[in-house]
């Protein structure tokens, strides 16, 4: 269990402090806690490493939230389905934008970062 866990830290840092981790986790107790912390750990470094994946993973679960949200307090009956009246889909945009934002600025410093491709 304790070299699966070291296993789940990127290979760059393990490289550098496999040693150091792997005698920390050799001397502690595994529990619950200490499995949790390195579950933590490993999915900090990983989303540090490749920050994208944060945004997208932030973007989907913002979404998720807000299509709950909006299901929930009658704003539509389904997120596919347009809003019934114009006030539920004035509301309905406000309550989105905040995400469509997020997902779109992502979308553009990626596309400044790495050009068209497709050229």
């Amino acid at each position: 269990m304790k070299r699966f866990l070291l296993a789940l830290c990127p290979r760059q840092w393990r490289a550098r402090y496999r040693d150091e981790f792997a005698a920390l986790l050799q001397d502690t107790p595994l529990t619950l806690a200490v499995v949790i912390d390195v579950l933590r750990l490993a999915v900090g470094l990983r989303f540090r490493a490749r920050p994208w994946i944060a945004r997208f993973a932030g973007s989907v679960f913002a979404t998720a939230v807000m299509e709950a949200a909006a299901v929930r307090t009658g704003l539509t009956d389904n997120i596919l389905w347009a809003p019934t009246t114009p006030l539920r889909a004035l509301t309905l945009v406000v309550v989105l934008t905040p995400t469509a934002l997020t997902v779109g600025s992502a979308a553009t410093r990626r596309i400044r970062l790495h050009g068209d491709e497709a050229a």
